[in-house]
């Protein structure tokens, strides 16, 4: 068939569109089988989610009890204004603000000059009366001689009755010059002795150890007696007074050996000695004071300072255990992350989300009633990766190293921080 006939041309177009179809049917099938595997491909990603790498450690037990802890300040135990008996200048004031003196150090000396010159003088007064009681013991013994010898010769009449009487009243007053001497020696030694007080009283020593929080005076200055010359704190004993919820009233100084107290600016735990709660509710703070005494032999602890007690309550009980950063909390409540083996077919575990009610903190741990928590000693719980894991999403656990619970021992324990 010659191809430029009218029917040949025909039989070309008509070839032509037969191969144009054939290769858009091929490029469609072929486009139709990538489709098709590109969406086996999406779908098999959405089943399976990438594993998470998280961190994990044993859930352990511990049976313990409850603590709190509340805030608080360092009180003294007494405040003294010490103040001087005399009446002087002072001369030295050997102590300064903020020192820590003993009971009877040295605060202020007053001028002695005056009663050091009354003392010489009441010592030669007292000398003089001595010599004036021998004097007149003297005289009651010649007395006495004189009055026996003129008795004696009375019977005999040797003497008359008017001479004996002249000799009785001559030793009468004879004992009483004496009697007189010898209250003369009295006055003077106790004029010596109030003296000598006041002398001692010119320096004005400490009552107690304590810390000087305030001078009055000066060297230089006069000051009446009476006059405070300086404050004394009394830090040894020294108490701490904590803020306590109202809940906790009868329960928070029942157990005074577990009871502690830590210092805020060096971390230190001091035991006191006595503990007592005073049941004296703020109606508007709903909290009450404990008091707890401590030695502060070594002055360390100081009034003002802040502090917490760390305060036992309630009865021992068994406690699930878990690092702090186990806790996951989110708008489905407080749950920890306990591993969960692989499922049949499943390669990988998963996290199981476990709610919880946490009883207590402590130390970086928090404190799970053992009783229907839902997990149990020895579980795997999530430390790490934990805040973001999906239902279902399989974990990749990480080798266990230095897994330490957030925190520290300061953090807040019991649920309550006391303001």
């Amino acid at each position: 068939m010659n191809a430029n006939t009218p029917e040949g041309s025909r039989v070309k177009v008509v070839t032509t569109l037969l191969l144009l179809l054939l290769v858009v049917t091929v490029v469609v099938i072929q486009m139709i089988q990538k489709a098709d595997t590109a969406g086996k491909s999406i779908s098999g990603g959405m089943g399976q989610m990438p594993p998470a790498a998280v961190i994990v450690t044993t859930v352990e037990v511990e049976k313990t009890r409850e603590r709190i802890k509340a805030t608080g300040f360092l009180k003294a135990l007494s405040r003294s204004d010490v103040a001087t008996q005399e009446t002087g200048a002072v001369l030295e004031m050997p102590v300064d603000e903020g020192d820590e003196v003993q009971k009877g150090d040295t605060l202020a000396i007053l001028d002695a000059r005056r009663i050091k010159a009354q003392i010489v003088e009441g010592k030669a007064r007292l000398t003089t009366a001595r010599n004036l009681l021998l004097q007149r013991k003297a005289e009651v013994s010649r007395a006495q001689s004189d009055y026996e010898m003129k008795a004696k010769l009375r019977p005999s009449n040797a003497v008359s009755q008017s001479t004996l009487l002249d000799s009785e009243k001559a030793l009468a007053v004879a004992k009483s010059q004496a009697d007189s001497a010898l209250e003369g020696i009295a006055e003077g030694e106790s004029r010596l002795e109030l003296l000598n007080i006041r002398l001692n009283d010119l320096k004005v020593t400490a009552p107690f150890k304590g810390i000087v929080v305030s001078k009055s005076v000066e060297p230089g200055e006069w000051v009446s007696a009476g006059q405070t010359v300086a404050s004394i704190l009394a830090t040894d004993p020294i108490e701490a007074w904590l803020k306590v919820p109202a809940r906790y009233l009868g329960r928070a100084a029942r157990d005074r050996e577990n009871f502690q107290v830590q210092q805020s600016s060096t971390g230190n735990l001091h035991s006191p000695e006595k503990v007592i709660a005073i049941p004296d509710i703020d109606p508007r703070s709903q909290l009450f004071p404990v008091i707890a005494t401590l030695r502060n032999d070594d002055g360390r602890l100081q009034p003002g300072e802040s502090v917490t007690g760390i305060i036992p309550i309630g009865r021992s009980t068994t406690y699930l255990k878990v690092p702090t950063n186990a806790i996951v909390r989110s708008p489905m409540g407080v749950m920890v992350q306990i591993i969960q083996a692989p499922a049949e077919g499943q390669k990988s575990p998963t996290g199981r989300p476990v709610p919880v009610q946490i009883a207590f903190q402590r130390d970086g741990y928090a404190f799970i009633s053992a009783k229907g928590s839902g997990f149990n000693v020895g579980d795997q719980v999530i430390v790490e990766g934990n805040q973001n894991l999906r239902p279902g999403q399989p974990v990749m656990i990480k080798p266990e190293e230095n897994v330490l619970p957030a925190g520290s021992p300061t953090s807040q324990v019991g649920g309550v921080k006391v303001k």
